[in-house]
């Protein structure tokens, strides 16, 4: 145990820092927390009141009698499969980077990193909860060192990476497809905005003493805002931490094959979800063509990046509503809580079924070890036959009297 511990880097025990135990709240954060979660659910009831008042009141044509047909169909199997594909391409860029880093490969944890890494996107303001839980969970999985860092750091530069590309593509080539004034300039701030953080990590690999300067200065700027403790001892360990992103972040760009299919795969993730409207609005009846589907999705997502609150919910909402009513505005409602559900609201159930399923092991674990261990006579039975079996030859002593056995009567009557 010492020696798996002492291969942690100071990044991975930072970012596993964030899910131990949380110390117990006061009641002006609880108070906090009650009004930010009050907020957000009237937010997200009021997007879909307005939404729904729209096309319900006659603002727009609501869904016809006979819309939804048998060939419909076939356009709901095409948005389960492209979310079923978007899983696919995340989970294979973590089977990449299990081998390439030579580490043991497991679909299975491949596909619940990228799964729960979504779900703790989706459940924390501006999705900042995804990576540090993807770095616990692959240690706790049992990759050792700063394999699951490297591993988590590389698949969020590119899918973030994947995304700015496809959305500087649609503003060259497909600008006109958004007419909002608003939600353009919103997707023209978005689209720097998630580069942010992968650029940092990048300046981090390329010279991190760089980044360190830059964040010390933040850091010492806390502490004489009181914001900040011990701030000497927090710029040691991110100067470690940072200084191991840079070391392994090289290690991976080192294989630049290894790099272009990260980069293919984060693509072929955004153009994937971003494909999913298109196939749910054909099939409420929609007649939206497919780059013009994609084209708006990109300006709904870029768009919703710059408003903090988890999983982008009711911006995402409203920006689908708003760009979409102009071009398709037939069963649109339907569509959009049918797209919601499929991007955002799936990945909350899977992670929820996760984490219950695994409050059920518990549970029901001590029951059968405290059964077990309150009859020790019947595990005793039980290995016994399996002795007997392994060695005949003790089971047919076990079953004869020894001679030992039958000479000590002969010796007391002698004596």
């Amino acid at each position: 145990m010492e020696d798996r511990n002492s291969q942690l880097s100071e990044a991975d025990l930072l970012g596993q820092e964030r899910f131990k135990p949380e110390k117990p709240k006061t009641r002006k954060q609880k108070i906090l927390k009650g009004l930010g979660i009050a907020a957000f659910i009237l937010m997200n009831a009021a997007v879909l009141f307005f939404t729904g008042r729209s096309e319900f009141s006659g603002g727009h044509d609501k869904l016809p009698a006979g819309t939804i047909h048998p060939f419909s169909f076939v356009y709901f199997a095409g948005a389960i499969l492209c979310v079923l594909l978007a899983i696919f391409c995340e989970s294979l860029k973590f089977i990449l980077m299990m081998r390439e880093l030579k580490q043991k490969v497991s679909w299975k944890t491949a596909a619940w990193t990228m799964i729960l890494g979504k779900y703790y996107d989706y459940i924390t303001p501006s999705g900042a909860g995804g990576q540090p839980f993807q770095i616990w969970f692959l240690h706790k999985k049992g990759y050792p060192g700063a394999a699951p860092t490297a591993m988590t750091l590389t698949s969020f530069v590119t899918l973030q990476s994947g995304f700015a590309l496809l959305a500087l593509f649609v503003v060259i080539f497909k600008n006109h497809v958004a007419d909002a004034v608003g939600i353009k300039i919103m997707a023209y701030l978005g689209i720097p905005t998630i580069m942010l953080v992968p650029a940092m990590i990048i300046i981090t690999a390329v010279s991190p003493r760089i980044s360190a300067a830059i964040v010390c200065f933040f850091v010492r700027l806390g502490a004489k805002l009181h914001l900040v403790k011990e701030p000497e001892k927090t710029i040691l360990k991110i100067e470690n931490a940072l200084m191991d992103y840079s070391a392994q972040l090289r290690a991976m760009a080192a294989n630049k094959i290894l790099m272009a299919e990260m980069m293919l795969l984060s693509i072929v993730y955004q153009i994937v979800k971003c494909s999913l409207p298109y196939f749910v609005i054909r099939f409420f009846g929609g007649s939206v063509g497919f780059i013009q589907s994609l084209a708006v999705t990109v300006f709904v997502y870029a768009s919703s990046i710059v408003v903090p609150t988890p999983g982008h919910a009711g911006a995402a909402e409203g920006a689908f509503y708003i760009l979409f009513s102009d071009l398709e505005p037939v069963g649109l409602f339907w569509a959009m809580l049918v797209w919601r559900f499929l991007c955002f609201y799936l990945f909350l159930t899977l992670g929820i079924g996760f984490y219950g399923l695994g409050t059920a092991k518990k549970i029901f674990r001590p029951r059968q070890t405290v059964q077990n261990s309150g009859n020790p006579s019947a595990a005793e039975d039980e290995t016994r036959p399996t002795e007997k079996a392994g060695n005949p030859a003790a089971a047919k002593n076990a079953d004869q009297p020894s001679a030992t056995a039958e000479i000590q009567p002969e010796e007391k009557n002698g004596n």
